[in-house]
C-alpha cells in the first residue's frame, strides 16, 4: 500500500469520525436544550437528569474535534459542555457537614444522632443476604425499605430481633413500602400522598426527642401518564412536609433527580433541603450502569434537622444503591 492509499484511508476514517461526532454533538444540544423545557414536557424531565454525563462527553467530543482539526465543532462541543458542567456544580460540590456547635449553656441538651438506612430492595431479585448485611453493617436506627412484597419480607424475618418495631403498607401492585424501627413508634400510619406503594409517617422518638419519619417510594415516570401522578404525589408530599411541626426526615425513592424543577418546586414548597448538599455527586440508580448513575432516591430535612454525614451503602443485588444519612437533633 503506497502512501497516497494510506492517506486516502485515513481521511476517510477521520471523517467518519467526524460525521459521528458530529451527530452526537447536535443530539447532545438537542438534549441540552430539551432538559430546559422539563417543566413543561414529561420528556424534557427525563432529559434533565444527566448534565453530569452531557458534560462529560462533550468533553471528550471537545478533545476528539481538536485531535480531527475541526475547531467550530470543537468549540461547540467546549460549550455544551462548559453549559452542563455549570448547571451540574451544585450538585458535585462537597463540603465539611455543618456540624452543630456545642451550646455554650451547659444546661442545654446535647445534639442527639439518629441514622436512617433507605433501600429499594427491587422486587424481582432473590439477593436477601446481601439486604440483611447492608442494614446489618450500617446499624441504622430506623430502615425505609421500598418495593417490599411478601417474599421479601419472609426472607428478611431474621432482622426482627434488631428492628421489632414495624409498619408496612401494600399497593395494588403487591408491594408497598416497610418501616423498621429500633424504638417504638409514638404514632405511625399512611402519609396521604397517593402514591402506587402507600407511604408511611411516624414519629420516633431519638433519646426523648421526636423525630417525623416519611417512608416515600413515588411512581416511576416512564410514561406521560405515570410522570403526572408522580408530580401529583410531590405536591402533595410538599404540603404534608410544610404541615410538620416536628423535625421531619423524608426517605425514599423519589423517582426525580436534584437537575429536575419539580424536585426544587418540592424542596421549596416542603420547607426542605437535600441531606446531600455538600457531600457531592451520590448517584444511586442504575448500580449496574454506574456511568449513566444519577441520583433519585434521597433523604430531605426540615430547618430543624442536621446532616452529619451522607453516603451510599454497598451493591446488594438492586438497581439500586442504598442510603445512609445521620442526623442530628
Amino acid at each position: 500500500m503506497n502512501g497516497a492509499s494510506i492517506a486516502l484511508r485515513y481521511q476517510a476514517v477521520t471523517a467518519r469520525i467526524l460525521v459521528a461526532g458530529a451527530l452526537l454533538t447536535l443530539s447532545l444540544l438537542g438534549a441540552t436544550l430539551l432538559a430546559k423545557t422539563a417543566r413543561f414536557l414529561w420528556l424534557s424531565d427525563l432529559a434533565a437528569h444527566f448534565p453530569v454525563q452531557y458534560a462529560a462527553l462533550a468533553l471528550l467530543l471537545f478533545v476528539l474535534f481538536l485531535a480531527c482539526q475541526s475547531p467550530g465543532w470543537a468549540a461547540l462541543a467546549l460549550a455544551i459542555a462548559a453549559f452542563n458542567a455549570m448547571s451540574a456544580a451544585p450538585g458535585l460540590m462537597t463540603h465539611p457537614a455543618a456540624v452543630p456547635k456545642p451550646s455554650v449553656d451547659s444546661a442545654a441538651p446535647a445534639p442527639v444522632q439518629f441514622r436512617v438506612l433507605s433501600i429499594n430492595v427491587l422486587y424481582s431479585s432473590h439477593k436477601y443476604e446481601s439486604v440483611a448485611k447492608a442494614i446489618r453493617e450500617a446499624r441504622p436506627d430506623a430502615v425505609v425499605l421500598v418495593e417490599m412484597n411478601a417474599r421479601w419480607r419472609k426472607s428478611l424475618t431474621g432482622l426482627e430481633h434488631d428492628f421489632p418495631y414495624r409498619y408496612q403498607t401494600m399497593g395494588p401492585d403487591r408491594r408497598g413500602v416497610d418501616l423498621w424501627s429500633r424504638q417504638p413508634f409514638k404514632d405511625v400510619s399512611v402519609l396521604p400522598i397517593g402514591a402506587g406503594e402507600p407511604a408511611i409517617q411516624a414519629t420516633l422518638m431519638a433519646e426523648g426527642r421526636p423525630l417525623r419519619l416519611f417512608a416515600i417510594h413515588t411512581s416511576w415516570p416512564m410514561t406521560p401518564g405515570a410522570a403526572a401522578e408522580r408530580n401529583k404525589e410531590l405536591v402533595l408530599l410538599a404540603e404534608q412536609a410544610s404541615a410538620t411541626t416536628l423535625p421531619l426526615v423524608a426517605v425514599g425513592d423519589l423517582n426525580l433527580s436534584p437537575f429536575s424543577p419539580y424536585f426544587r418546586q418540592l424542596l421549596a414548597d416542603g420547607k426542605l433541603r437535600s441531606a446531600a448538599d455538600g457531600f457531592g455527586w451520590q448517584p444511586t440508580w442504575p448500580s449496574f450502569l454506574p456511568p449513566a448513575g444519577i441520583q433519585i432516591d434521597h433523604a430531605l430535612v426540615s430547618a430543624g434537622v442536621g446532616v452529619r454525614d451522607f453516603r451510599l451503602g454497598p451493591r446488594d443485588g438492586s438497581d439500586h444503591r442504598p442510603i445512609i444519612v445521620d442526623v442530628t437533633l
